[in-house]
């Protein structure tokens, strides 16, 4: 910033000049300067005082001794304020040091009376301290008498603030990795193409500006392309997005994706065409890029650049008044994915994944992958923060259609955690923060759904860390226990076995659901621990049912697909052997997840069990992708239908057929087959008739203590 000796006057005559000739200069402002005189009554400050510009004089000494209504305005003083007072106090203390100087100088070579060559931007104070850019101008004016300084300003504050955002929007489109194009929409030329698109293609910018995007893509006729563009001609779409080839000068060609939206509030309206190459990209400089900055398995943008962006976004939205969005999104079964199929297949749900979310954005919105399952989507700007919840509906359709993987059909079912800024927030690691939180609630649902961040949301996170920390303290404290939950054989309606329900009562939660606490035990890996504390305490809880004599009820236990490795069989055979059981009275029972790895390691282990004795069996079948032909594998004795598939077998036909043909498969590769969640006497007719062989549910007992069961078998004879 200049000071005001260093400005000048653009001496054309336009609007808001001083008056350039000196005579006429020093005759008006005489008047002005002579002791005496009623300045605010002469006609020259009458005509100043209506002027746009600021008008401020003054005097050898610089002291203000005129102070016009703009200059009010832009300066926030009243005259009377500033009346001969230094104009040092319209100036940053910064400047101050050297004005007087530079000022003097000026006078000094200025021949008398005389304008600066040009027009100047300087550095002017408001009177609340704020500072603020102003077009100058200055003159040293002879009068009688003396002299007197006459300075013209100008607020260019709006201007310096659009000039600003232009360039740098300039500046992040010409910089942009992307080919960037902008056409016109009638004519279809080029107005507009970055550097990026030039350097790809071989053309300086002059020859693009007279090119058109079929001279690029010699797939397209003009007919062809401009029904590609008809959807966004006529409103039906906001984006259209394909694949190309884009033509080099020198006749190569490279595979672009390319998005196309159509700017209608521009004259004339323009398309806007953001590329990327697709072909492998193999410069040093993009490799390292990509290292820092993105997700190397999916190319798109990581944590560290996420965030950068929704930064820069955040804070442009505070500034000019706009609204912005950010979405967490978490695949869940993608876990299950990982543990029965593999990293390979894992890292293909998630190129997948990522290609689906992709085309639900716009070209303006940023994607990135986060971790593992977890992906970021940032909406720089929206209209209204309620487009947002648009947006993820958008994503959440787009995961309706299972994936299919290897020949088998996944399904990822999306939790999205949404928070607005700058309602939410503005600073980057509050919103995700509060969009972590709302994600958390996301995934709690059944199904997993949308959640917008409130701040109540703050109290489930705390809840969330609570758990996450009682749990690493709650084996030593001894705040684990086990329910036990009877089956009963449906021919002859005995108790044949039970099954053993880990509980958890919190010294600071309570009683915490296993639905919330489990999953953080097989994320955090606490769940070896803790499964062989459950294998202990339900093979002497089974010693107990044996030594009162109750030596044909089988205790099933539940076996985490983390606790399936090569160390197991030789920890169960300690446990056995301290607890004095046989296998024989023991059952493993295992998820899905296992039974889909398929590998041979997961097989010869499950079979060195059965070798061992040990019964096992299928959990929750139904609940996802099991094929009986799985089970051919592996040394399975038992299913176990989920009781999702029992809750309306007495009403709904389809879930009785599903019933009746798990149940004959089943039994034709000698399965035997049990029915969870069974509650009510119609349901227990239907599986009498399918031939179902056990039951368990709450229409013969809820989950009871080991004291309550040992009752429980002691009193019961008959069912009535």
């Amino acid at each position: 910033m200049a000071t005001l000796s260093e400005v000048g006057h653009e001496e054309d005559g336009s609007p808001g000049a001083p008056i350039a000739d000196g005579t006429v200069s020093s005759i008006g402002f005489h008047g002005l300067l002579m002791p005496g005189t009623a300045v605010h009554a002469t006609p020259l400050y009458a005509i100043l005082d209506l002027a746009g510009d600021a008008f401020v004089v003054i005097d050898a000494q610089f002291r203000i001794v005129l102070f016009n209504r703009a200059a009010e305005r832009i300066f926030q003083y009243d005259t009377a304020d500033v009346m001969g007072r230094s104009v040092h106090m319209l100036l940053p203390e910064r400047y101050r040091s050297q004005h007087g100087r530079q000022m003097g100088e000026f006078r000094a070579h200025s021949g008398g009376s005389r304008l600066m060559g040009e027009r100047r931007q300087i550095c002017g104070l408001r009177r609340d301290g704020t500072e603020f850019p102003a077009e100058a101008s200055i003159a040293w004016v002879n009068l009688e008498g003396g002299g007197a300084y006459v300075v013209v300003l100008r607020d260019i504050t709006e201007r310096t603030r659009v000039e600003q955002q232009t360039a740098r929007f300039g500046r992040i489109i010409e910089q942009s990795i992307n080919e960037i194009f902008v056409f016109n929409a009638e004519t279809l030329r080029f107005v507009l193409v970055n550097r990026q698109a030039r350097e790809n293609l071989g053309y300086s910018a002059e020859e693009m500006m007279r090119m058109t995007p079929m001279d690029l893509k010699f797939e397209f006729g003009e007919e062809a392309f401009a029904e590609l563009l008809r959807p966004l001609q006529d409103g039906t779409m906001d984006e259209i997005c394909f694949e190309t080839f884009h033509q080099r000068r020198d006749g190569s060609t490279y595979e672009v994706e390319v998005r196309v939206q159509l700017l209608r509030n521009e004259t004339p309206p323009v398309f806007v065409a953001i590329g990327r190459d697709i072909t492998e990209r193999s410069h040093f400089e993009t490799l390292i890029r990509r290292q820092s900055l993105y997700d190397a398995l999916t190319l798109l943008p990581n944590r560290t650049l996420f965030t950068e962006r929704l930064s820069i976004a955040a804070d442009e939205r505070q500034q000019d008044g706009g609204h912005g969005g950010l979405l967490l999104i978490d695949l869940l079964g993608f876990r299950m994915v990982i543990d029965s199929m593999g990293r390979a297949a894992g890292d293909q749900a998630i190129q997948e994944a990522a290609r689906r979310l992709a085309g639900c954005l716009r070209s303006t919105d940023t994607l990135a992958r986060l971790e593992a399952s977890e992906f970021a989507v940032l909406a720089p700007n929206i209209d209204q923060s309620a487009r947002i919840g648009v947006l993820a509906d958008r994503i959440t359709a787009a995961f309706e259609a299972p994936l299919e993987l290897d020949g088998i059909e996944v399904k990822l079912s999306p939790a999205l955690g949404i928070t607005t800024f700058p309602g939410d927030g503005v600073d980057s690691d509050i919103l995700m923060r509060n969009a972590d939180a709302a994600l958390w609630s996301a995934r709690e649902a059944d199904p997993p759904h949308k959640c917008f961040y409130t701040s109540d949301l703050d109290t489930e996170v705390n809840t969330r860390i609570a758990i996450k920390s009682g749990l690493a303290r709650a084996l030593d404290r001894g705040e684990f226990s086990l329910m036990f939950q009877p089956k009963v054989d449906l021919r002859s309606w005995t108790v044949c076995g039970c099954e053993a329900l880990l509980r958890w009562r919190s010294a600071d939660l309570g009683n915490v659901s296993p639905a919330s606490f489990v999953p953080v035990l097989e994320e955090t890996g606490l769940i070896i621990p803790v499964g062989e504390w459950v294998l202990e305490t339900a093979c002497r809880q089974c010693r107990l049912l044996i030594d009162r004599g109750f030596p044909k009820i089988r205790m099933a236990i539940n076996l985490s697909v983390r606790q399936i490795r090569p160390s197991f069989p030789a920890t169960l055979t300690d446990i056995l052997e301290r607890t004095g059981l046989k296998p024989d009275d023991i059952e493993l029972e295992i998820t899905e997840s296992v039974v889909m790895k398929d590998s041979v390691e997961v097989v010869q282990l499950l079979q060195e069990l059965a070798d061992m004795g040990v019964h096992l069996a299928l959990d929750d079948f139904g609940t996802g992708y099991s094929s009986l032909s799985y089970l051919k594998l592996m040394p399975l004795e038992t299913i176990k239908i989920d009781r999702s598939l029992i809750t309306d077998i007495a009403t709904g036909a389809e879930d009785a057929e599903i019933v009746r043909a798990v149940i004959d498969m089943g039994h034709s590769m000698s399965r035997r087959i049990v029915a969870e969640g069974v509650e009510t006497e119609q349901q227990l007719a239907h599986l009498r008739r399918l031939g179902c062989d056990e039951i368990q549910g709450y229409l013969f007992s809820r989950p009871i203590a080991g004291p309550d069961l040992m009752k429980l078998l002691e009193d019961y004879s008959t069912y009535a």
